[in-house]
């Protein structure tokens, strides 16, 4: 079961209050701790003033958000009491916090994060969750990778523990890159409520190797950014067979936009498609995992590192990527 207060990977953009002193570690963990008692008691007014501007668009109005918190105040009761609790640092602040609330029988996770000005831009409540024991971790990729797009891009989610990249809990994303475009610490321009705001919406992807491709989607919507489509998590995409057990999926591509198909050949750093932002995503983004199969429902996630790439700036042999870094192909 999944309890979720708001799941986004958005900037906020004015502040909900106002103080002189930089918004550091001791400023987010006292914050977080003056906000959680609201998520206890499902008082939505405290919450909702805290929020920036892109979270109160993504989460509808203050009716629709007072809503969601009664419904899981109801589910959940009280946090009556915290297990331990942590600030680290990830476009912004993340706090987590390890609590248990009345009518769950094990303990659940509460993270908020906050973006460099302490305004707020998630919240989620969730099972405490672990990475998948992972029967890869030692495993030596075979095909040479190279980053499956042109320019500097901002690694989202990226590693190999869990602060760093929530898809480690997953089989077959265990070792999976979420990236995006930033300029000026922000994903997007404007408002970013619209898909053109996004500065990597409509960017090509690339073949990150050669190889034959064995699932191919074209045809699904693009979201609304702030809404998502768990049905259908891949989205518009490709998984490409590289040989030795090796798969490649890249998804959430613009629907239309593959220049291949399911029993094409396709060649290292061709153009496969265009950034969209089909199925389970809140915003325009790059995902790109290895596998060892064709299918993510049964497949099991494999290290990842690209060849010739620089990560910030300086030149790199090989690596995996990690939040927090900025990538580009090699000269």
């Amino acid at each position: 079961m999944k309890f979720v207060l708001a799941v986004l990977l958005v900037a906020a953009t004015s502040p909900a209050f106002a103080t002189d002193a930089p918004f550091d570690s001791t400023a987010a963990l006292a914050r977080a701790r003056e906000l959680r008692p609201y998520i206890s008691s499902g008082t939505p007014g405290p919450l909702w003033t805290s929020f920036g501007a892109q979270m109160r668009t993504a989460m509808g109005d203050s009716l629709k958000f007072a809503g969601v918190v009664a419904s899981i105040h109801g589910q959940l009761g009280a946090i009556s009491g915290v297990v331990d609790e942590k600030v680290s640092r990830q476009m912004g602040w993340m706090y987590r916090a390890r609590c248990r609330f009345e009518r769950a029988p094990v303990p659940l996770m509460l993270t908020i994060g906050f973006d460099n000005d302490g305004l707020v831009n998630s919240m989620l409540v969730q099972p405490d969750k672990q990475p998948f024991a992972s029967t890869k971790l030692d495993y030596s990729t075979k095909t040479p990778l190279a980053l499956p797009f042109k320019g500097d891009w901002f690694v989202f989610w990226g590693g190999r523990e869990i602060d760093n990249n929530y898809h480690v809990v997953s089989k077959s994303q265990r070792f999976a890159y979420d990236l995006v475009m930033m300029k000026g610490g922000t994903s997007h321009t404007g408002s970013g409520t619209v898909l053109s705001d996004y500065y990597c919406y409509g960017a090509e992807v690339l073949a990150p190797a050669a190889g034959t491709v064995v699932w191919s989607c074209d045809s699904l919507p693009d979201q609304v950014p702030g809404q998502m489509d768990p049905a259908n998590p891949v989205g518009n995409g490709v998984v490409v067979d590289h040989g030795n057990g090796e798969f490649s999926l890249l998804a959430h591509m613009q629907p239309k936009s593959l220049r291949v198909k399911t029993g094409d050949k396709v060649k290292a750093s061709q153009v496969i498609g265009l950034v969209g932002n089909s199925g389970n995503t809140s915003e325009p983004h790059v995902h790109y995992h290895l596998q060892d199969g064709p299918d993510m429902k049964t497949a099991e996630g494999l290290p990842a590192p690209f060849s010739n790439l620089l990560v910030n700036g300086k030149p790199v042999a090989k690596a995996e990527l990690l939040k927090g870094q900025t990538v580009s192909r090699g000269k």
